[in-house]
């Protein structure tokens, strides 16, 4: 299982000209390979990795990113594990019941679930956490993203507002949030109450000798609700309404791994009213018995939903599918509900793989083609000797999120708990 004292990993630093040290050309050549650290410096690009000796490697990423390389230096590093707080996909977002500070930690990705419709200023997730905020008292609300290593560099969007009954439809989001901050600048973000004051560091009127002032969210930065690489770190604030429901998306840039402090404030008081979301499954499993495979799942709440129907199949890339077994759903539920059936009779010589369906009562149909099961009933028995998120980063056996369990007989299996 994971180790909980300290993993050894690599650091290279990257040398550029001075004009590539930006955010966007860092994106650029490192949102496409898997890293567990990234970062800007005034001088440098540093990447984290697993492996050693790589420094031909990392040139060529940034090469093949059209990023001039002067020089490439690595060194073995020494870091502490960390464990995922929350879930990485926003079906399996945490209910922030509280304006106090709660520390909260970044592990991975989980499901890519930006796209080019709802991520406003965002990029990609790196190491993402989605939140419901649920308004019981109306006014101004703030925010404030504390890292807990300062050099960390923490990005955000905020969508909504929505309602009980809307949220879970909208999560993940289908359109562009309404705040969003993807500062290059490290150190706490968040949503502050915008104030009168020097706008500008610039003069302004007759030959810019006077002062230039306006409504601004931080020094010499005038207010926004979205801003860029270029960005101060700060949006306005949020003036809400009792019962409107707002969907948080956390995401650490840096793919450092390390926790924040995730506070509130102004006049707004976050509930703890459960927002009812259609299905929201937890887990799904597969066990292998002398009578058969017995499929398991998991849901945490439910709306409007009909049944849950399981589909096998061996060769899952044909898209050759049987429908296996049906069973009847709660249709509206806010507590956990359990549910299992028996796959009598599944394949003895190929690997058999699983699928979850859920009909709503309008009959529409939701495929949870990222919880894909497979299990080989050729294989007695294993054991389970590491396990591993989406990133490649080593997690602990009970982690939420879509996983993939290393066998001691050299198998793979992806799971999602």
């Amino acid at each position: 299982m994971a180790n909980s004292a300290a993993l050894a990993q690599s650091s290279y630093k990257i040398f550029t000209p001075y004009s590539y040290l930006t955010k966007n050309y860092l994106a650029s050549a490192t949102d496409n390979i898997p890293n567990l650290g990234q970062y800007v410096f005034d001088n440098r690009f540093e990447l984290v990795l697993e492996q050693e000796h790589a420094e031909n490697y990392v040139r060529s990423i940034f090469e093949s990113a059209g990023i001039p390389v002067l020089n490439v230096t690595g060194s073995k590093i020494m870091v502490p594990f960390k464990e995922k707080a929350g879930g990485n996909n926003c079906e399996a977002a945490e209910l922030l019941c509280s304006n106090t500070s709660q520390t909260a930690n970044s592990g991975g990705a989980g499901t890519q679930e930006l796209t080019g419709s709802n991520q406003g200023c965002l990029g990609i997730e790196h190491q993402s956490s989605w939140y419901y905020l649920n308004v019981q008292t109306g006014g101004t609300l703030t925010m404030t993203i504390a890292p807990t290593n300062g050099g960390d560099d923490y990005d955000f969007a905020i969508w909504g507002p929505f309602t009980t009954a809307t949220a879970g439809a909208n999560c993940p989001p289908v359109s562009a949030p309404i705040r969003c901050s993807y500062s290059s600048a490290t150190g706490n973000t968040g949503l502050m109450i915008p104030y009168t004051g020097q706008s500008s560091s610039f003069g302004c009127g007759f030959l810019g000798l006077f002062a230039c002032t306006g409504t601004i969210t931080s020094t010499n930065n005038p207010v926004d609700n979205s801003e860029g690489a270029g960005g101060d770190k700060w949006v306005g604030n949020l003036n809400t309404t009792a019962n409107q429901i707002y969907i948080l998306l956390v995401d650490n840039f840096s793919n450092s791994g390390q926790p924040y402090n995730l506070s509130f404030g102004g006049t707004s008081v976050l509930g703890c009213t459960p927002v009812v979301l259609p299905a929201g499954l937890t887990a799904f499993n597969v066990q292998k018995t002398s009578q058969g495979n017995i499929l398991s799942w998991t849901t945490e709440t439910e709306d409007r939903s009909n049944f849950f129907t399981v589909e096998w199949t061996t060769d899952p890339a044909s898209g050759n599918w049987k429908e296996i077994a049906q069973v009847p759903a709660q249709g509206q539920s806010q507590e956990s509900h359990d549910y299992s059936t028996l796959h009598a009779i599944p394949s003895q010589t190929e690997v058999n793989y699983y699928r979850l369906n859920l009909t709503d009562l309008d009959g529409s149909r939701t495929t949870y083609d990222a919880n894909l099961l497979s299990a080989d009933n050729g294989v007695v028995s294993k054991k389970v000797e590491r396990v591993f998120n989406t990133m490649g980063q080593e997690v602990d056996e009970n982690c939420k999120g879509v996983v993939i369990y290393y066998y001691s007989d050299g198998t793979t299996e992806r799971v999602y708990r």
